[in-house]
């Protein structure tokens, strides 16, 4: 691994000021790879995490102790991953690794705190567990909610604690250099790695503090384990056993995945310490064991999973006779829909009383009029789907991987393939579902999230489509000032500005059209949820909105649309003025894939809002289709328009499969 020069990172050359994490390898490949991996184990944990903490909270009957404190857990673990991993994640994709001295403190108290915090609330799961099987009788009394309550603070509190005493006893050394930290982020061992001077007592103090918040709950929790063994196998029966048993084993395998990673790493010999052993570990502790957690709890324990159920949507399911009955919960009017769908997919309603319950749903329509599409779209939509992951997937890999491609034009680019990965993510695997399962539904809290998603991402591309057309303009009509206007500074804005600009016109739209009273409506005519098709299932006047909405299609459609356009002209009269006819088709040729992916975005989108309004049944079928044409086929098409039309991709392509320059793309 490269060494980093502390030179510039220090004042007065006595104290290192800012720290540098080292290279997990020199091949970017592999760094790309593991940023993808723990990208996606990132999601996972915070998805799972945040349904499991959700369904606790709104969910009367998960009200008990035992739930409580795994509730705790869920926040925990969203806290404790993201006090390392995003800044983990730069670190592997960027080539800027530093980190200042006090935000490596800041990112070491987080991670420390959360940590032990997770080491006593899993000692208190373990003696809640031990209350609720040795002592039954008792338990509601002496598991009260008081109880619960202080033994979540001062496992919080304890956590703030060593945090703060950990961080500032290692942050009192003096480090003079290296600065290199060999390890994915700030941690109590590599550090003190750096520190200048005799660090034997405080490798003492770190020790003795780990032996006393790690090894100390953890004999705790094996002594509750103990009793609670010997109370199962007293038992006479064996249905018993098992119930007490399962309701344990979740919080076990918890604690052998934590525990186990956590005391090899803390807690084994100095000597034995291997900085890639440690660097494996460590991805353990932070990632996995925080991706995992939700799914064990859920996996195995049937009022969580009925719980999720529940918070996603679903009231009840029955089956019976080729007829799917889903059961949701309308609060507009305290009233059940019960929702029949026969085989076709074709649904009707009837009205139910029922007490007030806290979800509703909907219903998306989808294609389920014309039960004859839905099989050949279900074998398009897959086809086409898996084509734009894979196809916007290697855009990306090439765009990091390839040097030559680390220019402006493929940094938007990079941005845009990531950009429509997530797009058509956001509604296609719903629509997946829909059509082949015939359970149209969608819970309100998806449907809202998928509205934000969704129309967020693509006001972000509408965005991001004018600010490559900038870059166009620089580069063909300003070329001698093209690196010094187009740094890598102010290209990371733009694209900053795109998304944020983006997501705040989503926020605002998508919180105007939730607060629009439905009156017990719930057919959305679209296989998404988009907010023409929501404004419809309003019974009062949404001109308010109606306004709102054609004011931001001409803020992030029409005026970035007129950009475009103005760039445009510039390039033509710039190009017209190019005397040779080789500078002229070049020039054209750089443009020539954008001004296409702008052409067919903004031409399906325009011409799919139009007919949103219309009631007619072709009209409906045509707004589909050409929902489904922005929504997927666009985002499909857009990286083989820019691989085909462009040599330095298909070079990129040929490197990375180990081609010869004259073979492979000769043909194309």
């Amino acid at each position: 691994e490269m060494s980093v020069n502390c030179s510039l990172w220090q004042e007065n050359s006595l104290s290192v000021k800012r720290f540098a994490f080292a290279k997990f390898s020199e091949v970017p490949g592999e760094c790309f790879l593991l940023f993808t991996l723990i990208l996606l184990m990132f999601l996972v944990s915070l998805t799972g995490n945040a349904l499991i903490a959700l369904a606790i909270f709104t969910s009367p009957a998960l009200h008990t102790p035992m739930y409580f404190f795994l509730a705790n857990l869920s926040l925990l673990e969203i806290g404790y991953t993201c006090s390392v991993i995003p800044k983990m994640l730069q670190s592997l994709v960027s080539e800027s690794r530093g980190i200042s001295r006090e935000g490596c403190a800041t990112q070491m108290f987080f991670f420390t705190f959360f940590a032990i915090t997770e080491c006593s609330l899993l000692a208190a799961m373990a003696f809640d567990r031990y209350m609720a099987i040795c002592s039954p009788l008792h338990y509601a009394v002496r598991m009260s909610r008081g109880v619960c309550a202080h033994l979540a603070m001062v496992s919080w509190g304890m956590g703030c604690i060593v945090g703060l005493g950990q961080t500032n006893f290692i942050f009192s050394l003096d480090f003079c250099g290296p600065c290199e930290i060999d390890h994915f982020f700030c941690d109590l061992p590599p550090l003190l790695a750096l520190a200048c001077g005799d660090t034997s007592q405080n490798e003492a103090a770190v020790f003795v503090a780990a032996v006393l918040c790690i090894s100390s709950p953890f004999l705790l929790i094996i002594s509750s384990y103990v009793r609670i063994l010997i109370a199962v196998l007293m038992m006479p029966s064996p249905e018993g056993r098992h119930k007490a048993l399962s309701t344990c084993s979740s919080h076990l395998l918890v604690v052998t995945l934590f525990y186990g990673s956590g005391s090899i790493t803390y807690l084994r010999p100095k000597a034995s310490h291997s900085p890639g052993m440690d660097k494996l570990l460590a991805l353990f502790y932070t990632v996995v064991t925080s991706m995992l957690n939700p799914i064990i709890y859920s996996l195995r324990n049937k009022e969580v999973k009925e719980a999720l159920r529940r918070t996603l949507g679903f009231r009840k399911v029955l089956s019976r006779n080729s007829i799917n009955i889903i059961v949701l919960m309308d609060n507009q009017d305290s009233k059940a829909l019960l929702l029949i769908f026969s085989e076709n997919g074709i649904p009707a309603m009837r009205r139910l009383n029922s007490t007030p319950h806290h979800t509703n749903g909907f219903v998306l329509v989808g294609f389920s009029e014309w039960p004859q599409l839905e099989m050949a779209l279900l074998v398009v939509v897959s086809i086409f789907y898996i084509l734009t992951i894979f196809g916007n997937s290697a855009i990306i890999i090439l765009s990091r991987l390839d040097p030559k491609l680390h220019t402006p034009m493929y940094f938007f680019l990079a941005n845009l393939s990531f950009l429509d990965l997530c797009y058509t993510t956001s509604t296609v695997p719903q629509t997946l579902i829909n059509i082949q399962s015939h359970k149209r539904s969608i819970s309100y809290v998806g449907c809202i999230a998928q509205l934000f998603i969704f129309l967020g991402l693509g006001s972000t591309e509408c965005v991001l489509l004018s600010i490559m057309a900038f870059d166009r303009y620089v580069a063909i009509c300003q070329p001698l000032r093209y690196t010094v206007v187009m740094h890598s500074q102010l290209c990371q804005q733009l694209a900053a500005v795109a998304w944020i600009t983006g997501f705040s016109n989503s926020l605002v739209q998508t919180v105007l059209t939730s607060l629009l009273p439905r009156c017990g409506k719930y057919q959305i005519e679209n296989f998404f949820c988009e907010v023409p098709a929501m404004l419809q299932l309003s019974c009062v006047d949404t001109w308010v909105n109606e306004v709102e909405m054609y004011a931001a299609v001409v803020v992030i459609k029409v005026i970035p649309l007129g950009l475009i356009f103005f760039s445009y002209i510039n390039i033509v009269r710039a190009v017209i003025r190019i005397q040779s006819s080789e500078g002229r088709k070049k020039a054209f040729h750089t443009c020539g894939s954008h001004l296409l992916v702008v052409i067919m975005f903004y031409g399906s989108a325009i011409s799919g809002y139009a007919y949103m309004a219309p009631k007619s049944s072709s009209a409906k079928l045509k707004g589909k289709l050409l929902a489904l044409f922005y929504g997927l086929i666009t985002p499909m098409l857009n990286p083989l328009i820019y691989t085909l039309r462009n040599k330095d991709v298909k070079a990129a392509v040929k490197k990375i499969l180990g081609r010869e320059q004259e073979q492979g793309w000769n043909s194309a």
